[in-house]
């Protein structure tokens, strides 16, 4: 899943909250805004966007988290029901080399499945007809040992189940904080635009909200000041 670097995605919400908050923490500039369309309900809004975001970037953080945590159980999972699988497997081909009808009503006709799904209705395949196979019993695998085994089977299909749910889970925060990362980024960049109008000749107050403003001399007229 590709998602924006979180330092990438820190600054902008700093960024946000140093222009909002500092927005609001000032009498002069939010009259100045104000004058330019800035109202206290508009940047209210701002605010409110900024919320949004800050929220949006927290799910977003904890589903990753969830997701990776359902990708390591279901590893270990996978790893136990493969070993279950295959013990049997290979009992099994032992034990009935002669007997292809009986490999065949096992399932055990070509090499155990690489993708999960395949896999999954290979092993319910092999661990419940085995449960009618009594022949088996002789080299270990009777009714309690094969619940048992089958138990790891179950096990995977759940963890699977949950690993899905969780990457869906995950991508669906992704979007969810794009979107609202996005809202904010357009609100900000146009008061940004604004300010730079309503605040031009006070420095100060554009510094205020994060715009750096650089100083320079100009020959024999003194100083002027740049905004970036």
């Amino acid at each position: 899943m590709a998602t924006k670097p979180m330092r990438a995605i820190s600054d902008r919400l700093n960024a946000a909250q140093v222009a909002i908050s500092n927005t609001l923490a000032d009498a002069e500039l939010q009259a100045l805004v104000a004058g330019f369309g800035y109202t206290a309900e508009k940047l209210t809004a701002g605010r409110q966007l900024y919320d949004r975001a800050l929220a949006a970037v927290n799910a977003q953080t904890a589903a990753a988290g969830a997701q990776q945590q359902a990708t390591a159980v279901l590893k270990a999972a996978e790893a136990s029901a493969r070993d279950a699988y295959q013990a049997l497997a290979q009992v099994a081909r032992a034990a009935f080399a002669k007997d292809k009808a009986q490999l065949a009503g096992l399932g055990l006709t070509g090499r155990m499945p690489r993708t999960t799904a395949a896999f999954l209705a290979a092993a319910y395949t092999l661990f419940d007809n085995a449960a009618g196979v009594a022949a088996l019993a002789a080299f270990g695998y009777d009714p309690a040992r094969l619940t048992g085994e089958r138990a790891k089977i179950a096990v995977l299909d759940t963890a699977n189940r949950a690993q899905e749910a969780a990457k869906g889970a995950a991508q669906q925060a992704t979007r969810d904080q794009d979107a609202a990362l996005a809202a904010l980024a357009d609100w900000l960049a146009q008061y940004l635009k604004i300010a730079r109008v309503a605040l031009r000749g006070k420095p100060q107050l554009l510094e205020k909200l994060g715009i750096t403003v650089r100083t320079r001399k100009a020959s024999g007229k003194g100083a002027r000041s740049d905004v970036s």
